[in-house]
């Protein structure tokens, strides 16, 4: 079975990449903090097809799935306002 690590050792583990993990310990206030790495890929849609088949062989497991890299693409500007 594959060894727990924290989320951010996972991130360095798989740069730029989509994981799923199987959550093993978390806080209510900052969710996942460390799990087993059950799938990684740098496709999405290959992420998503892996995550579905993870829920199915791990019914009873709290899983997430996150990306590694940047959430918003370097160059890119965000604008936040309140309407």
């Amino acid at each position: 079975m594959q060894r727990s690590h924290r989320i951010s050792t996972i991130e360095r583990l798989y740069p730029d990449q989509w994981v799923t993990i199987e959550v093993t310990r978390s806080s209510p206030s900052r969710g996942a903090l460390a799990g087993r790495v059950l799938a990684h890929a740098q496709d999405e849609d290959e992420i998503t097809r892996a995550a579905v088949k993870a829920a199915e062989e791990h019914p009873d497991a709290e899983l997430f799935t996150f990306y590694t890299g940047p959430l918003i693409p370097e160059g890119v500007i965000v604008i936040f306002g309140c309407g």
